[in-house]
């Protein structure tokens, strides 16, 4: 129950999406907190025992994947995306909304065409049996992970951009 308030709290969004922000938040602080440790190891293992953690480049780079690419719904979800709105006061709103629906669906199309090219590289990469060099994390299921979040955005902008099209207030 006090899992529940602090969701409704701190996330906003409509039904499953605070959920899903609040979990992809989850998984981005973990993985934050163990590259912050990471890091920390790798320099404190360089300077004083003069020997770093062996893979700490490839491990940083996964993390900052998957880091980066948990976030892209979150920020979809939040619409915090960059806006330039400079015209915003000039143009009737209706002009506004439309436009808003119609960059969504652009971007959602994008994303979704995005996402299918991904998964097309993680299918390749399992085929090849594609690892990192020095640690042999195979890197597919990384790259399958990518593709599904951006499947999710792009799921998202849809669902923002027909939520906006029936929005009852102009």
């Amino acid at each position: 129950m006090l899992l529940t308030r602090l969701v409704d709290e701190h996330h906003g969004g409509f039904g499953v999406a605070k959920w899903l922000t609040f979990t992809l938040e989850v998984i981005s602080s973990l993985i934050l907190m163990g590259l912050m440790l990471l890091t920390c190891g790798d320099v404190i293992g360089r300077y004083l025992f003069n020997n770093s953690i062996n893979g700490t480049t490839e491990l940083t780079e996964l993390a900052l994947g998957i880091i980066i690419f948990c976030q892209i719904p979150v920020v979809t979800i939040a619409s915090a995306h960059v806006v330039v709105d400079i015209l915003d006061r000039f143009l009737p709103s209706i002009f506004l909304r439309l436009s808003g629906v119609i960059s969504n669906l652009i971007v959602g199309a994008g994303f979704y065409y995005l996402a299918g090219r991904i998964w097309f590289m993680a299918e390749r990469s399992l085929r090849r049996g594609v690892f990192t060099e020095f640690l042999q994390i195979p890197v597919a299921y990384f790259i399958q992970f990518i593709s599904v979040m951006m499947y999710l955005s792009a799921a998202v902008l849809v669902i923002v951009a027909v939520r906006n099209l029936f929005k009852k207030d102009l």
